[in-house]
């Protein structure tokens, strides 16, 4: 595929922030393009993040009409949440089914299906993508971007949305790093299969501090649609590479949940969490924004990582069509969207890393706050919801930031 068009926005990186991003751009009449380093139709192993919060499809709906509600069609709506302490429920906390999935809570479901729902958008709108083609570099000037790719290819572009990942070659390009700290033990993560009498689909998210079952460890499942997650958190002394094996999954799956999942594995994968935000989501021409996991890593609870990705793709869409419109002040508004979509990823940072420690209860403050709340839980409601509240830490966000992500 031929791209020569000098005003191009180009987006790189064809995951599902990449994707919104280029379908907010086209709904704003943008002349734009997707680049992608792996071929069209690659795998894409796991469920990876499967919840999709009601401002995150309200985003979609708004970035391209219809998007937001079919997603949330192909998902699953969390029929509520289950919090145990040392094997004793302490709190549930049901979710009142909504007849218009976009007023519910949100919607569950692999990431796999709004990937799939927003390329078929694309290629209705006619959006080109240039598939199996990595990106070598990228240049930035007063008038534009040039991308170089390793085939050999140039393109120039006049706005560029780096949604490229963990590994961002945009963001590496561009000399802007992404320092912090790395959770010290991992988590396994599991993908399962609905149980054959649908009883999945029905089932109440669930964490569990200091499950029994599993030596006093962290666990916690939430169904999505095809399926349902497992996650354990490890011990500093676990052999973390056997757990998370199907073999080892397979061992310790049954003590938690039916043990028919451990025979029905779809995936398993070994995590160490990632706390980091970029230096800055912009260059010093203000050319480019970054989006998504090329701006920023958390851990996964709470959903932020894809929620907060959409927020920053459908903020850096507007900016650009701003931009473009109103070259006198493109400077200015590029540069705002970079400052805004930072603060939430320093915000969304500091909750995630605050949810682990409350997870992990490595501080003798955070377990003698986590007993005393699984005492009262049963009886005092601020009590129940500190404690469920901790995997997602899902707070109002501070005057002056609109939403949660």
């Amino acid at each position: 595929m031929e791209l020569t068009e000098s005003k191009l926005c180009v987006v790189v990186g064809a995951g599902p922030v990449g994707l919104a991003a280029a379908l907010a751009l086209a709904g704003r009449g943008q002349n734009v393009a997707v680049v992608e380093a792996e071929p069209e139709g690659r795998q894409r192993p796991g469920s990876r993040a499967i919840f999709l919060a009601n401002p995150t499809l309200r985003r979609l709906e708004r970035a391209a009409p219809g998007l937001g509600r079919a997603v949330a069609d192909a998902g699953i709506q969390v029929r509520g949440y289950d919090t145990y302490y040392a094997g004793k429920r302490v709190f549930r906390m049901p979710f009142p089914a909504a007849r218009n999935p976009l007023n519910g809570f949100g919607a569950s479901l692999p990431q796999t299906i709004p990937e799939q729902l927003m390329l078929a958008r694309l290629k209705e709108l006619g959006v080109p993508i240039r598939w199996g083609d990595p990106l070598a570099g990228v240049h930035t000037d007063r008038s534009g971007v040039t991308l170089d790719f390793e085939s050999g290819s140039s393109l120039r572009a006049a706005y560029v949305i780096g949604a490229d990942g963990a590994r961002s070659m945009v963001r590496k390009s561009l000399g802007i790093s992404m320092e912090g700290p790395s959770d010290e033990t991992p988590f396994i993560i599991v993908d399962v299969d609905d149980l054959p009498d649908g009883s999945t689909q029905k089932a109440y998210g669930y964490f569990h501090y200091d499950c029994p079952q599993l030596g006093g460890r962290n666990v916690m499942h939430m169904p999505f649609a095809g399926g349902m997650r497992i996650d354990v958190q490890c011990l500093p002394t676990d052999d973390a590479d056997y757990l998370g094996s199907p073999d080892g999954a397979r061992e310790w799956i049954g003590s938690v949940v039916d043990p028919w999942y451990g025979e029905h594995i779809q995936w398993t994968s070994t995590y160490l969490f990632r706390q980091v935000v970029a230096d800055t989501y912009t260059d010093p021409h203000r050319r480019v924004l970054l989006a998504g996991e090329a701006g920023h890593l958390f851990a996964p609870f709470g959903g932020r990582g894809l929620n907060s990705g959409v927020f920053d793709a459908t903020d850096a869409a507007t900016a650009i069509a701003r931009a473009v419109a109103e070259p006198v002040g493109a400077h200015t508004y590029i540069e705002k969207c970079a400052r805004t979509r930072r603060r939430w990823g320093l915000r969304n940072r500091d909750v995630s890393s605050r949810a682990l420690a409350r997870m992990r209860g490595t501080d003798r403050q955070t377990r003698i706050g986590r007993r005393i709340a699984a005492r009262a839980a049963p009886a005092v409601l601020p009590a129940g919801a500190w404690l469920a509240n901790g995997p997602t830490m899902l707070t109002l966000p501070p005057p002056g930031m609109r939403g949660f992500y």
